[in-house]
């Protein structure tokens, strides 16, 4: 991947000071794309293998999830569109939520989202969005003195955020990606993919001591083809 060079250090630093690290990889867009063209098949072959290369065996996004969160699984994976006007968060709650959960967004070309750093850091109040995240408003924001960090990724681009963290998507869409430790995790609807040998196995390939996956197996057993 085309990216600048990484430091665990400075990335966690980020996360934990402004709830998102950029790492700067402008090569994702083109591995959204190539998704994009296969329909966005998340639970299927391909997409299983996708997710396990570019975002399971990543050694940056893997280092990053064991350093803040030690042992988690994949709990969600959904493509995000824009939402312009909409500042949302993945949980609320603030310092008594907790560092529990952490996103982690592949950028589509031409995508523009609006980062409210630090706002992870506050219990803000919020309603419940029609996309069943949490949002807010920018008055809140402003108050606490969270401003806007606006980042434009022409390319693409490749994001981890602390999921209190609230931002905006003005344009474009990301291939998110949802890890939460093993007590918040389990009380989320597990990620249902068919249920084949070869899907079982792909299951065993994809998880790791420190990173699993949320899955179960629907449907009659066979063979997938």
């Amino acid at each position: 991947m085309v990216s600048t060079a990484f430091s665990l250090d400075a990335a966690v630093k980020s996360i934990n000071e402004d709830g998102f690290v950029d790492l700067e990889d402008i090569s994702v867009g083109e591995l959204v794309s190539e998704m994009e063209q296969k329909g966005f098949a998340f639970l299927s072959m391909y997409g299983l293998d996708y997710c396990k290369n570019n975002i399971l065996r990543d050694t940056r996004i893997k280092s990053i999830l064991e350093s803040l969160l030690r042992k988690c699984s994949l709990g969600h994976l959904l493509r995000y569109t824009a939402f312009p006007g909409h500042i949302e968060s993945f949980r609320k709650g603030g310092p008594e939520a907790g560092l529990r959960v952490i996103v982690v967004q592949q950028w589509a070309k031409g995508s523009q989202v609006v980062y409210y750093g630090g706002s992870h850091k506050h219990d803000l109040p919020t309603v419940n969005g029609i996309r069943q995240l949490h949002e807010t408003q920018k008055t809140a924001l402003d108050e606490i003195g969270c401003g806007a960090i606006v980042k434009n990724f022409p390319d693409g681009g490749l994001v981890v955020r602390d999921a209190r963290l609230y931002a905006e998507t003005r344009t474009g869409y990301a291939f998110t990606f949802i890890f939460a430790t093993d007590e918040v995790v389990a009380a989320w609807p597990k990620i249902k993919v068919p249920n084949s040998q070869d899907f079982r196995q792909k299951a065993i390939d994809m998880e790791s001591p420190t990173i699993g996956v949320n899955f179960s197996f629907s449907g009659l057993t066979g063979s997938s083809e």
